[in-house]
């Protein structure tokens, strides 16, 4: 019944956000050195729109203007900050130990910089430093969660490369850039200790991309070799290589515009434990298929992974075998607003059967282009096959801002 009444708070509120004005513009990091507003590479900050990703394609250079672009010696300082702070409420039902909590919490900070080195030289890098955590604040770890170099069109925008920490290509949807605070369970999925997707990882990438064989059609390409999972030894060398190949159809790169189609596939090595160092690592892999459509306002993510571990590395008699991934409806009547709603799903191998399924709705409102308003509500349920299934809800009214 509480749940309830969030869902219709949130539903009110949602009404009136879309009935206040629209905001005027703000300009932090890439937008504070073009003197730009953020909208020119974020349909709905976070996630990038079609310039925004050609942007990032392009080495962090303006397509079209690459012989006018600064250093960042030349530029604004090229750093910037990004938290969150609201209320949350959680719910675990169905478990030993049903719990519930209920606060007021600053969520993290990170810290980003990022620009030009030289002509085609770019870089990019996230900080997120230590936290200590208390009822007022959520903690966090010291990380360097991304920082990498980008070398550009390396004779032909069919060769860049970027070296470093950062999110591999294999991602067809941001995690980094996502609109939800609840994750892609697909992503996050995995075997104890081993590879989840949604993990930065360091290492190569090559990629590429430019107009296919007939008009309307755009090609891409990604190549990598990453370390892979932490239960690797520090003595074992990179085995972790992936691939990935998208075709975009009409204008635009698939964000906002244009229809996106994608394969990828991931294949690499993992030791059973990390505190079991005499076991040889053993194989794992990953494959997929995706999809970016738009229609006017409207986009349609969709997401499918197949995944086959070693049976080592489960501590199973045979191979795991698991599959899932989501779909994912945005919606964009104006500049300032977005809703999206999400299903996801992940089949767990037989010898666990406790599949999960997850559904995510909220909107987020932008006074201006670096402050929004985000509510979400959002519920995970797992499959016990025989009495009542756990189930986590969660909701959350936050101010999202980067500065």
């Amino acid at each position: 019944m509480k749940t309830s009444r969030f869902v219709g708070v949130g539903l009110m509120l949602i009404a009136v956000m879309m009935c206040l004005p629209a905001p005027s513009s703000a300009v932090p990091v890439f937008a504070r050195k073009y003197g730009v507003s953020c909208t020119m590479c974020h349909s709905n900050i976070p996630r990038l729109n079609d310039w925004g990703l050609r942007y990032r394609q392009n080495g962090y250079r303006l397509p079209g203007r690459e012989n006018d672009e600064k250093t960042v010696l030349e530029s604004p300082p090229p750093f910037a900050m990004r938290t969150s702070g609201g209320y949350s409420y959680e719910s675990l039902s169905h478990v030993p130990d049903e719990e519930k909590t209920s606060h007021f919490q600053m969520n993290g900070l990170d810290i980003l910089s990022a620009g030009l080195l030289g002509s085609r030289m770019g870089y990019f890098a996230v900080y997120t430093p230590e936290i200590a955590s208390s009822r007022n604040v959520e903690g966090q770890t010291g990380n360097l969660e991304m920082a990498s170099v980008v070398f550009s069109h390396i004779g032909s925008p069919w060769l860049n490369v970027r070296a470093g920490r950062f999110e591999p290509a294999y991602v067809a949807f941001s995690v980094k850039r996502q609109l939800s605070l609840a994750p892609y369970e697909i992503y996050d999925y995995g075997a104890p200790g081993g590879v989840v997707l949604s993990e930065t990882q360091t290492g190569i990438e090559l990629t590429g991309n430019g107009p296919g064989f007939g008009s309307g059609f755009r090609f891409g390409y990604a190549a990598g070799c990453v370390n892979g999972s932490e239960t690797n030894r520090s003595d074992d060398v990179p085995a972790d290589v992936y691939a990935r190949a998208t075709c975009v159809i009409g204008s635009g790169e698939g964000q906002t515009a244009g229809q996106r189609i994608g394969v990828t596939g991931y294949f690499g090595q993992a030791r059973p434990d990390s505190l079991l160092p005499h076991y040889s690592r053993q194989s794992f892999y990953r494959v997929g298929v995706d999809a970016s459509l738009n229609v006017k306002m409207v986009n349609l993510a969709v997401q499918y992974l197949f995944g086959k571990d070693n049976k080592a590395l489960w501590g199973f008699a045979d191979d795991a075998d698991f599959w899932g991934g989501f779909a994912e409806l945005s919606l964009m009547p104006r500049t300032d607003f977005v809703a999206f709603g999400r299903f996801d799903m992940v089949s767990t191998p037989s010898e666990i059967e406790e599949d999960v399924t997850r559904i995510t709705g909220g909107a987020r409102y932008y006074f201006v282009d670096n402050l929004a308003l985000h509510l979400e509500y959002s519920r995970a349920t797992l499959d016990a096959k025989s009495g009542d299934d756990p189930r986590q809800d969660s909701v959350a009214a936050r101010l999202d801002f980067a500065f």
